[in-house]
């Protein structure tokens, strides 16, 4: 696997935007604001804990207790004196927090007036911190890329695609980036309430850049350091290969497509012995209307992730209602069926693109095959045997292979989801 390949998977994400928002939903006295345009002014100061919905969220003034936001922009200039906890498509912090700061997003900055009392840590595609910011603390950073040229008391800990130091770094650096990932041109592209910066991948340490503890760090290429930059402690480079597994043997790849072939027989006998009218409905859909079967699987696909988005919202902002009433154990109800929800939703998915799809697609191919110029089918199951055994047939030839799986899946998901739509609608499985 890929170092920081990991942390580009959706689950990743959701988990991390879970622990900075959910963990912290408000079980005690606050203050809660919703808004278009939420902003705590200059003069205002709020003696309990903050929490903020909206599309772009500033505070200008004195919080004494935690602030925790969720937004398209969230702005931190004043002073809060516990945690910062946000996320957004854009989190920047040019003010004072005392305490621990828990960001995730697009992009996240610090000022060069930003002051983080203990701990940073930073999820998301681009972090800055720019010079004259300084975090007293541990800075753990996680995501695509990463320009620091702030002052980091603390280790430095990062995962990413591409890291690069101009600033200080009192303790420990320890990295994994990924050197051959190519620059990211597509990056000028993307529409950011803030400016982003363009770090290139693998690590790279400017003239500026002083650790002042051991840099070690895992990547395939070796870094980038200047003349200029300063590393008081060791330095270690772990040679990661990024070469590809070996090819496995013919003996190898047979034995593997004939446990798959089993496995998906068996699964699908066993579905058309429970449900054979609701399997029966959905082979219809994908001989009678394949076309339509493709683009459902494709609005299928693309309505995942906004479907896992929605629970998320739904859950946050159901916690925060609930905790801004002081309602604690409904709190806590929400939150474990928002994520028990989000893994039902995984998982649906999962057997959907694993196991329905590959077999509702074989049977009814192995039924067009076996009906073809009138003739009646012998059985259902020998229907879905011929279709597995072709199927399995094409997944051993080099792309073609592939390109008939996707089809596959995609046909498979679409039908079903047209199939369900139908049903649920009253019109059966016509």
């Amino acid at each position: 696997m890929r170092v920081g390949r990991r942390f580009s998977e959706p689950w990743i994400w959701i988990c991390v935007l879970v622990a900075v928002l959910l963990a912290s939903v408000p079980t005690g006295a606050a203050e809660f604001k919703t808004g278009k345009e939420v902003t705590i002014e200059k003069d205002e100061v709020i003696e309990d804990d903050l929490y903020m919905t909206g599309e772009t969220m500033t505070v200008k003034g004195i919080v004494k207790g935690d602030v925790v936001a969720s937004g398209k922009v969230v702005r931190i200039e004043g002073v809060v004196e516990g945690d910062v906890m946000a996320a957004g498509q854009a989190v920047v912090i040019d003010g004072e927090v005392r305490d621990d700061v828990r960001i995730a997003g697009m992009t996240l900055k610090l000022g060069e007036a930003a002051r983080v009392g203990d701990d940073l840590f930073a999820a998301g595609f681009s972090f800055e911190s720019e010079g004259g910011s300084q975090v007293a603390g541990r800075t753990s950073l996680t995501g695509y890329q990463a320009l620091v040229a702030g002052e980091h008391r603390g280790d430095l800990v990062g995962a990413l695609i591409g890291l690069q130091i101009e600033g200080r770094v009192d303790g420990n650096v320890q990295a994994a980036v990924e050197s051959e990932a190519g620059p990211a041109w597509w990056t000028q592209f993307m529409q950011s309430p803030v400016p982003l910066p363009t770090v290139d991948p693998g690590l790279t340490l400017g003239s500026g850049a002083r650790v002042g503890g051991d840099l070690s760090y895992k990547s395939k290429a070796a870094a980038e350091i200047a003349d200029g930059a300063l590393v008081t402690g060791e330095t270690e480079h772990a040679v990661v290969e990024l070469a590809g597994a070996p090819a496995a043997r013919p003996g190898q790849r047979l034995a593997k497509v004939l446990r798959w072939f089993v496995a998906l027989f068996l699964f699908g006998a066993l579905l058309l012995w429970l449900v054979p009218d609701k399997v029966n409905g959905v082979a219809k859909a994908v001989l009678d209307r394949p076309v339509a079967s493709f683009g459902w699987g494709i609005v299928t696909l693309i309505g995942f992730p906004l479907a896992v988005t929605l629970v998320l919202v739904v859950t946050l902002v159901l916690a925060m209602v609930f905790g801004f009433m002081t309602l604690g154990k409904l709190v806590a109800l929400a939150v474990v069926l928002g994520l028990i929800l989000e893994i039902l939703l995984a998982a649906k998915l999962w057997i959907a693109v694993a196991f329905l799809a590959p077999v509702v697609v074989s049977f009814a191919g192995g039924r067009f095959l076996m009906t073809r110029g009138g003739a009646e089918e012998k059985s259902r199951y020998l229907s879905l045997l011929v279709g597995l055994a072709l199927l399995a047939l094409f997944t051993v030839v080099p792309f073609l292979g592939t390109l008939v799986c996707w089809l596959v899946v995609l046909i498979g998901l679409g039908a079903g989801s047209y199939w369900s739509v139908r049903y649920l609608a009253g019109s059966g499985a016509e």
